[in-house]
């Protein structure tokens, strides 16, 4: 029995939508605004089309190979299938892994802070967690069709009301705020430092590419990621506008952590605060949602390539990867207990999650582009051109890594190394 396909170009679109907005594009802007000021919307939009580019290179690739867990199958296709391209293929996999789990983790630590002041810390705080974590979990395993629909319908609502709060804000606030327009700690610079900051709220586009099985029609899928991206940039865009235009700068100083959930509190209406609040927590689980359907076809992936047990491509009735899908939202459950290691979970998700996968696809596509036996459906022109462009764009991204992101960084990566050798003896005697 294999996978179902049930997904159309309208389930895989609101996928990439759902699997974008939630926790980073609520919190950051007041983060990129300290360091560039109200120009610091042009980081988003930067943000925004280096996500894009990237996005035409996994497009082309995930065409060619029309696998589930495309990410893990791409180095592997690329570099010959030996010795390296395992390693690079188990990197990739488990860094991806790792970095959509910790993803899931912070959703699930933030998400109690728009229910109720009762889950906004401590225990309370753990349990809004753990109960949205077993949500999004049991839908998954009802299969992908009930996965898209219950996405589908989270993402409409809670792009509808930003729609209302982007009009509402942009109607009352006053462009004034926006003056000056270069500000900030770092100035002109702020732009470029902002962009590593903002570059974290496009990041799980690439859940769309865990799917293609699951997918009718692999070549529209390639249309729905770039139009997925090319709505939330827009998206963003007029969100961080109309936050910086609603409030004053102290405003966004006292709103740091929650600057929309302030800027909707200047309406002065109980009724859209909550409206915002269930949105917001709308957003957070769609994202959650998406990101367990991706990481359990990872792990799909990585059964296939014998990284993993046998179990792991198991597939239920419902046509999903049993095991691995209770081990993608199971794990995080667990770690959600330990909130306190919130920072450790950010950077590994940005450096090992991000960053090393998407450098390693960059070579793939680099490879694999020259092989006779490479044959996408859909081929992006100028690609050795895109392809640099968007390597110049992820560099950006890592800009500001400090001693200590970088240590927590390398001591993930020896520990992912050590677990393919491990593995990969493992492996030799069976």
């Amino acid at each position: 029995m294999g996978f179902k396909r049930v997904l159309s170009f309208s389930d895989i679109l609101w996928l990439g939508i759902g699997g974008m907005v939630g926790v980073a594009v609520l919190t950051f802007p007041s983060m990129t605004y300290a360091s560039a000021g109200p120009s610091s919307i042009i980081s988003w939009i930067l943000a925004g089309v280096f996500s894009l580019l990237m996005a035409l290179i996994y497009a082309e690739m995930v065409t060619a190979f029309p696998k589930s867990g495309a990410l893990v199958v791409f180095p592997y296709q690329a570099f010959g299938k030996g010795r390296l391209a395992r390693y690079l293929a188990f990197l990739e996999g488990i860094g991806y892994y790792l970095g959509t789990l910790f993803g899931i983790v912070i959703s699930a630590i933030i998400i109690g802070n728009y229910v109720s002041p009762f889950f906004s810390s401590g225990i309370g705080l753990i349990v809004a967690g753990e109960i949205a974590l077993l949500f999004v979990g049991v839908i998954n395993l009802l299969g992908a069709r009930m996965t898209s629909d219950a996405n589908k319908a989270m993402s409409i609502i809670f792009t509808v009301f930003f729609s209302i709060i982007i009009v509402l804000a942009l109607f009352h606030g006053k462009f004034s705020n926006l003056t000056p327009f270069v500000s900030g700690s770092s100035g002109a610079y702020g732009i470029l430092y902002s962009i590593p900051i903002a570059i974290l709220a496009y990041g799980s586009w690439t859940a769309i590419i865990a799917v293609p099985e699951e997918t009718r029609n692999v070549k529209k899928m390639a249309k729905a990621i770039l139009y997925s991206i090319a709505i939330v940039t827009i998206l963003y865009a007029l969100l961080v506008l109309a936050t910086y235009a609603g409030l004053t700068k102290a405003g966004i100083g006292s709103n740091y952590y929650y600057p929309i959930l302030g800027l909707v509190s200047t309406f002065n209406s109980p009724f859209l605060t909550a409206a915002f609040e269930f949105s917001a927590v709308l957003a957070i689980l769609a994202v959650m949602l998406v990101m367990i359907m991706a990481n359990s076809r990872i792990i799909y992936a990585l059964g296939k390539l014998n990284f993993l047990p046998s179990s792991m491509e198991k597939l239920s009735k419902n046509s999903i990867p049993l095991y691995a899908t209770l081990l993608s939202f199971g794990i995080p459950m667990l770690l959600t207990f330990f909130p306190s290691q919130y920072y450790q979970y950010v950077i590994i998700g940005a450096v090992v999650g991000t960053g090393i996968p998407r450098i390693i696809d960059l070579a793939a596509y680099l490879k694999i582009r020259k092989s006779k036996d490479y044959k996408p459906q859909f081929r992006v022109k100028h690609g050795l051109a895109i392809a640099a462009i968007a390597l110049i764009g992820l560099l950006i991204s890592e800009i500001g890594i400090s001693a200590n992101d970088v240590f927590w960084s390398v001591a993930t990566l020896v520990l992912i190394t050590l677990a393919f050798v491990l593995v990969e003896r493992w492996r030799s005697r069976d």
